[in-house]
């Protein structure tokens, strides 16, 4: 078995995110299932969105095969498509499949963090999460984003229960 350092470049897996059209998430589903090694849909988040782990030949397949019922996230201004970083796709699920009823959609290009404002989440039910803290309504809540696509702000959670990261972390 090849290592994916070692594969061609169009056999590399990958996280990609669709939007889909005209409520068809799960028809989709179903249709692309034998294309993706996972397909992740946060329900309680945009009901459009969808996350697929698949080579970059296979989206492009799912991409022609469904043009009319969805999109292909790009990278900004270009038309490749953006790969989503394993760890910020871990992250993500973990807290968007959480029920936390205050789990907030934010527009992630209105997002702006500080340096030295990223943080891991030490205890509570997203133990473990990494983001960015924001102050949303007064109160600080874990955001956490995939460039470009999706931000989602947790309820609030204790100062006790935040250790700060350092850049690189």
């Amino acid at each position: 078995m090849q290592s994916d350092s070692k594969k061609p470049e169009s056999e590399v897996v990958g996280w990609y995110a669709l939007k889909v059209f005209y409520n068809r998430t799960e028809r989709v589903r179903e249709e692309i299932s034998g294309l993706a090694k996972e397909i992740y849909a946060p329900r309680n988040v945009i009901s459009s969105l969808m996350f697929v782990r698949t080579t970059p030949a296979k989206l492009e397949y799912i991409r022609k095969d469904h043009y009319k019922h969805l999109k292909v996230y790009s990278q900004p201004g270009e038309r490749t498509p953006y790969v989503i970083p394993d760890r910020e796709m871990e992250v993500f699920k973990f807290v968007t499949s959480m029920e936390d009823k205050n789990l907030t959609v934010i527009d992630p290009e209105a997002v702006n963090y500080k340096a030295g404002e990223h943080v891991r989440v030490t205890g509570g039910i997203f133990k473990g999460a990494e983001g960015y803290i924001k102050r949303i309504q007064g109160n600080k809540r874990l955001v956490v984003s995939i460039e470009g696509i999706v931000a989602v702000a947790t309820s609030y959670i204790p100062a006790v229960y935040l250790e700060k990261l350092e850049k690189d972390a």
